[in-house]
């Protein structure tokens, strides 16, 4: 059974997609469902294992690690060995 959403677009979107539906004789919702399912396909939907990629790619050298002498840090890696 299907079920319903509503979504929030906007106006320019929303006439474009009304647009290609009536081009492809069909309706606006097939035409996202049709989208999402194509986007869907070959994707593990498992957990963050779907954010795991897109996450990496967008903060791929974008992150600095920072030299820290925080008296704790440096005690537990004495304690720690590393």
């Amino acid at each position: 059974m299907k079920k319903r959403v509503t979504l929030t677009l906007e106006p320019a979107i929303t006439h474009k997609a009304k647009r290609l539906a009536k081009l492809r004789d069909t309706s606006v919702s097939a035409l996202v469902e049709s989208l999402l399912t194509r986007e869907a396909d070959g994707v593990s939907l498992e957990g963050a294992q779907v954010f795991q990629g897109m996450f990496s790619q967008r903060w791929a050298g974008k992150l600095e690690l920072k030299a820290n002498d925080d008296a704790r840090l440096l005690a537990l890696k004495e304690k720690y060995q590393l």
